[in-house]
């Protein structure tokens, strides 16, 4: 077994600054939080960003459409002129898709949970959310920005560099680093600083200047998730499946709800297929015996799949008053998962992405949730005969 070499007491000290940083570690999927100055939307996963983005740059092109022209969605997101109108509206799309998550932000809104704003008197729910946004005045990037650029000088004085005029090749040379494709596929500050130090993401760099690229990187790759440094390109290596066209992206809006579609799975238990007709209504046309639900990856959808199984109404209703509580909905998250996690790993339920040749990409965030057939159980056998 290979014994790694010693970090380099300059790398050991500068990681130990970098780690103060009130944001560590920060994830790449953070972006869409500091974003819209929304905490909830901290720690998504891949499958939550991705959609968050879809709807969101949908909302932003509505709203801001001279804004749109000529570019990719991407760029949308980072030059919103009301960012908060494109807020209510992602957030009121995700209301029978995400519940969660829409659940989570609306009870982090001060206004909501002072009864300052109350959805009665309201009647679209975008008019509620964008009263509610108004009146939220933490800006959650703003403050990020200015611990970073406190932490960034830091830094950079431990790797021997004057903060106020820098070695000019630290941002090219940082530059190099974060092209690497290993980079890519970091997830977190806490990995690329991980990579950097104990890795091969300095090799090659002069020895005298390896402390201080490794602040340089640091910077602009959270400079990139936070804002305070949009590098769309960066942003995109990271995220790529959010490097999309205004054409692509069309064809992941929502189809409206006049219009009939067919939507498919196939069964991995039986190998049939499952087709569900959406449009005006929702209409079976022909399932399997193990198709149990279609929904998206929301921990309340989960929670719809996993009620299929045995695990008693007295759980059921401990977990409806954790989500009921905004303090433990973090709890809740977490036992819905662990349990969705281990019965996927049991082979007893699985979740399959649907099709629809009609609308290839518009229901790309819906999956189809099947339970595994359970064995017939065994007759009771005969009493053997007693001897005594």
């Amino acid at each position: 077994m290979d014994v790694p070499q010693p970090i380099d007491n300059r790398l050991a000290q500068i990681q130990g600054i970098l780690d103060t940083a009130f944001f560590a570690p920060l994830f790449k999927n953070d972006w869409l939080a500091y974003r819209f100055g929304q905490a909830t939307f901290l720690r998504l996963e891949e499958p939550e960003v991705f959609d968050l983005f879809v709807r969101a740059a949908l909302a932003s092109e509505v709203i801001h459409p001279t804004e749109a022209e000529g570019r990719d969605p991407l760029a949308w997101l980072w030059d919103m002129a009301d960012s908060a109108a494109v807020l209510a509206q992602l957030l009121a799309s995700l209301r029978f898709d995400r519940p969660l998550l829409f659940h989570r932000t609306l009870m982090s809104l001060p206004a909501v949970t002072r009864g300052q704003v109350k959805p009665e008197e309201y009647e679209l729910v975008e008019d509620f959310l964008a009263k509610a946004l108004a009146q939220s005045d933490y800006d959650l990037a703003e403050a990020a920005s200015g611990e970073l650029e406190t932490i960034y000088a830091r830094a950079l004085r431990a790797a021997g560099q004057d903060p106020d005029q820098p070695d000019p090749r630290l941002p090219e040379l940082a530059g190099a680093v974060l092209a690497k494709p290993q980079a890519a596929e970091l997830e977190s500050d806490a990995e690329l600083r991980l990579w950097m130090a104990l890795g091969d993401g300095l090799d090659g760099m002069a020895p005298d200047l390896a402390p201080a690229v490794m602040v340089q990187a640091w910077y602009q790759w959270a400079g990139a998730v936070i804002g305070s440094a949009p590098n769309l390109e960066l942003l995109g290596r990271m995220h790529p499946r959010l490097v999309l066209g205004a054409i692509d992206l069309a064809g992941y809006a929502p189809p409206l709800k006049e219009h009939l579609h067919t939507i498919k799975a196939s069964c991995p238990f039986c190998g049939a297929d499952s087709e569900v007709q959406v449009g005006p209504e929702i209409k079976p046309l022909q399932a399997c015996p193990h198709l149990i639900y279609v929904g998206t990856c929301d921990e309340v959808h989960l929670m719809e799949a996993i009620s299929n199984f045995e695990v008693g109404e007295d759980f059921r209703e401990l977990l409806a008053t954790y989500y009921q509580s905004p303090s433990d909905l973090d709890l809740f998250s977490t036992i819905v998962n662990d349990l969705f996690e281990m019965l996927v790993n049991q082979g007893r339920l699985a979740a399959v992405p649907v099709t629809s040749a009609s609308a290839p990409q518009a229901f790309y965030n819906l999956l189809a949730f099947f339970q595994k057939p359970q064995a017939p159980s065994a007759p009771p056998s005969e009493p053997s005969p007693q001897t005594h």
